[in-house]
């Protein structure tokens, strides 16, 4: 960011950029979106954009840092209180509700944006690597919680298992985007947790509809 905004004017009128930059950026992507576009839905003019944004590639990066903030502030209340394999369960069955609401735009808010940053999005990557990074702590961290209840298989490893079921997750919705249906989303968490989780497995999770990533 060029200046960051002193005033409450000044962060009001970041704010609206932001929110309008995610917007068109989730709904017609990062590359198809001009400027002019965001200055528009923002209701502000070009002089406003580049007194506080170097150009189109610093935008970016602030609304991939901002897109990962909302992502990880969202997640970050039902997995610092996950302790048990049933907790584990819960999110799945909460992520693949919110995504069946969703259908069939399908998408990850942060996952999405990979395939449309350019070479040249250093600090955009940057800002994904980290939200990544979060996102896997925290499931790292309610996931250790769960093994110290005696809620994960002998054979699990609370960081590993933060790995595949982020990964689960990433992949589950891609192919959940690619075919409108949530269906690929559950079965591969469920590949993850009923090979990870104490206790046996079961072939569906009860949906329940809360707004989780």
């Amino acid at each position: 960011m060029r200046v960051a905004p002193t005033t409450d004017r000044g962060r009001a009128t970041v704010a609206r950029v932001l929110d309008a930059a995610c917007d068109l950026f989730g709904s017609q992507g990062v590359r198809s979106t001009t400027l002019d576009e965001i200055g528009a839905a923002a209701g502000v003019g070009r002089s406003q954009l580049y007194h506080f944004f170097v150009d189109k590639g610093d935008l970016v990066a602030e609304v991939v840092a901002c897109q990962v903030d909302r992502v990880v502030d969202e997640l970050s209340p039902t997995l610092e209180s996950m302790s048990t394999a049933t907790d584990v369960r819960a999110w799945c069955d909460d992520v693949v509700a919110f995504h069946a609401a969703s259908a069939p735009a399908i998408r990850c808010p942060i996952g999405s944006l990979v395939h449309q940053l350019g070479e040249s999005d250093v600090a955009a990557r940057r800002a994904l690597v980290s939200g990544f990074q979060r996102w896997e702590h925290l499931l790292a961290a309610g996931l250790q919680r769960v093994a110290d209840n005696g809620g994960l298989a002998a054979s699990s490893n609370a960081m590993t298992l933060a790995s595949a079921l982020l990964a689960a997750y990433q992949g589950g919705v891609l192919l959940a985007g690619a075919a409108g249906d949530v269906d690929p989303l559950r079965r591969a968490l469920l590949g993850v947790t009923d090979a990870a989780l104490a206790g046996p497995p079961r072939p569906d999770g009860k949906k329940r509809r809360q707004r989780i990533a």
